[in-house]
């Protein structure tokens, strides 16, 4: 049954998300700015959008992350995996784009909040193909649970205590009410996430340890990582911030870390852990403290100088005015360690996962983790695991002419090198021009209108161009178009691993279609499709002209048959028009297509025809 709603007056139906694909309104090219206001004395001011704009902007995310939704329900439904958490991924930075939107009205929030519980809900009570703790949503969900969780605990906790555990590494550790009833929550509500983060911390310690100790800092700051992400390299929060130590952009670029179209090195284990330790030292050095560190790396220094400021003191325990969240932080921390420590005392009997190693692999071309893959003898997904700071699904291409350091698990490495010239000269590079497309804007043209003609989120065009503002496109503009991960990685033809195979090209003729083509030389369909980088859900038309790439048998075909003559029947030519099929001109005849090919030396399974060619068919005297 379609709800209806009100927004400032208007009625309008809400339609579940995978059915609401409504028309999008927006701004479009020609208006460059707010208008600019004399004030005189060369004072200007400038228009601020109103209500009706702010609607439009409110109506475009929730549309944009509504379809994001559905492609990544679609995706799951498939058993697509690496499409699934693709879109995921999309969808967790649309929320966060909408939950930063000012004055959002009480139906609007309503209606946020009805479609965030319903996304958070299928992924983790009804995605099939997702590792369902690995949700960036799932540790914010977590946060705001536990600050309903401690909304009812008294400002004054108790007396505190310091445990000095040795080898620690120089972290204070603290117990007190606080510590204690997150404790408890962690060993209740919070029961799942703690043990997954339990069984990953073997995986990672190896590799952020010794980082954090190379920086000069304890190595029990790897919990500040386990609360902030779950140590999930792909986690993403409201805040943009990303990684395992969740870094914001401006945060980021301020400590080297890279992000664009091609990475995100906030996701990168070993220089993101080296960027968090460079700021914590920093925060150290401003508040010579590692609790008060630790809350500004959490909320910022300016809310930590307000605090010591407001409450004249430069106790943690004591800065109430902080927010809840960040009251809630080293406390966190803090029982995150202690469980860790004696997990056994706490209910949990953790199962480690083997820790992560891996070697570093030269790359001097873009190529698909679906082609690397291939070359290392393991899987995308691997790949995917061991370089999340890859957002494309793909190596960037080189600059100045340095390869890429591709990290590949132990053991692989001999493969790769021994299988990469030969099979990544097959399919030579990524295409980059189709993966970032030069595009000028026109009058009349919006964000929404660019993203329906490429099939690419307004997001992400926004995020490859800079564009804080969506309405503001400029007549003349020069955009670049990123394909999405998707497109690109079904766009770059596969390469098969056996050896006994050549490499032909075929010629496309009037009439053919790839079902036929595939038939004809023996060979699936799919496998046609994916040497040739056509999409499997596409409608597969090729065009006249069009050089597709087969693979063929180095083995020397089986003889044909002989064509038999048929007694007492009479010899007749049928010249094949345009359009025609084998099976249709069999049909056509009253002949079945066995027959067809045995009369015309075809071998089993085969049949191609061209327009011109001549066929014998036979029919009864008289």
């Amino acid at each position: 049954m379609t709800r209806i709603a009100r927004v400032k007056g208007t009625r309008y139906p809400v339609w579940p998300a995978a059915v609401l694909l409504m028309t999008l309104s927006g701004f479009v090219a020609g208006q460059e700015e707010y208008a600019r206001i004399p004030l005189g004395d060369g004072i200007f001011a400038s228009e601020v959008p109103d209500d009706t704009e702010l609607a439009s902007r409110f109506d475009e995310l929730m549309q944009e992350a509504e379809l994001i939704f559905v492609d990544a329900v679609i995706a799951d439904k498939s058993i697509d995996t690496l499409e699934a958490a693709y879109n995921f991924d999309l969808l967790f930075e649309a929320l966060s784009d909408i939950e930063q939107l000012p004055l959002m009205d009480e139906l609007e929030r309503l209606e946020f909040n009805r479609f965030l519980n319903a996304a958070v809900s299928f992924y983790e009570n009804d995605s099939q193909t997702l590792e369902k703790i690995e949700t960036s949503l799932t540790v914010s969900a977590l946060q705001d649970e536990l600050s309903r969780y401690t909304r009812a605990l008294p400002s004054d906790l108790g007396s505190v205590s310091q445990y000095d555990f040795e080898g620690n590494g120089g972290m204070p550790i603290t117990h007190n009410d606080h510590v204690a009833r997150i404790i408890e929550f962690f060993r209740t509500q919070g029961r799942r996430n703690m043990q997954v983060w339990l069984n990953r911390l073997s995986r990672y310690q190896g590799i952020i340890g010794p980082i954090l100790e190379e920086e000069g800092l304890p190595r029990d700051f790897i919990f500040l990582a386990l609360v902030e992400s779950g140590l999930n390299p792909r986690a993403y929060s409201w805040k943009h911030a990303a990684g395992p130590w969740q870094f914001i952009s401006s945060t980021g670029r301020r400590y080297d870390l890279r992000r664009d179209w091609w990475r995100d090195e906030r996701r990168d284990l070993e220089k993101s852990t080296r960027a968090a330790a460079r700021y914590l030292k920093k925060l150290y050095a401003e508040f010579d403290d590692w609790y008060l560190a630790m809350a500004a790396y959490n909320t910022g220094e300016g809310r930590v100088r307000r605090a010591i400021r407001v409450h004249q003191t430069r106790d943690y325990w004591k800065l109430y005015i902080l927010p809840r969240q960040t009251r809630n932080y080293v406390p966190n921390i803090m029982a995150a360690f202690l469980i860790a420590q004696d997990p056994d005392k706490y209910g949990f009997t953790v199962e480690p996962e083997p820790p992560m190693e891996w070697d570093l692999v030269e790359v001097d071309r873009s190529l698909t983790f679906d082609i690397l893959a291939q070359i290392g003898e393991t899987t995308a997904d691997t790949f995917k695991i061991y370089n999340p700071e890859l957002r494309q699904n793909a190596t960037p291409p080189p600059e100045n002419d340095a390869p890429y350091l591709l990290k590949i698990p132990k053991g692989h490495k001999a493969a790769f090198e021994r299988n990469y010239e030969a099979i990544a000269s097959q399919v030579g590079p990524v295409l980059a021009d189709i993966q970032v497309r030069k595009h000028r804007v026109r009058r009349g043209e919006s964000l929404y209108s660019l993203s329906k003609r490429y099939g690419v989120p307004m997001r992400r065009i926004a995020q490859a161009n800079g564009l804080r503002n969506w309405h503001k496109l400029r007549l003349g503009q020069l955009l670049e178009i990123p394909v999405t991960a998707s497109a690109v990685a079904t766009r770059q033809p596969t390469v098969p691993t056996s050896r006994n195979v050549k490499k032909i090209y075929y010629t496309v003729r009037p009439g053919d279609t790839l079902s036929e083509i595939a038939e004809v030389h023996n060979m699936g369909l799919s496998k046609l499709r994916s040497w040739n980088g056509i999409h499997r859900n596409s409608s597969g038309s090729i065009k006249v002209g069009q050089k597709l790439v087969l693979w063929l048998p180095t083995k020397p075909p089986p003889v044909a048959a002989q064509p038999v003559v048929p007694a007492g029947m009479v010899k007749q030519t049928y010249i094949v028009r345009s359009g025609d099929t084998l099976s249709q001109i069999a049909e056509a005849h009253s002949v079945g297509l066995s027959t067809l090919r045995q009369w015309n030396g075809f071998r089993p399974g085969t049949g191609h025809i061209r327009v011109g060619q001549k066929l014998v068919i036979y029919r009864t005297a008289g």
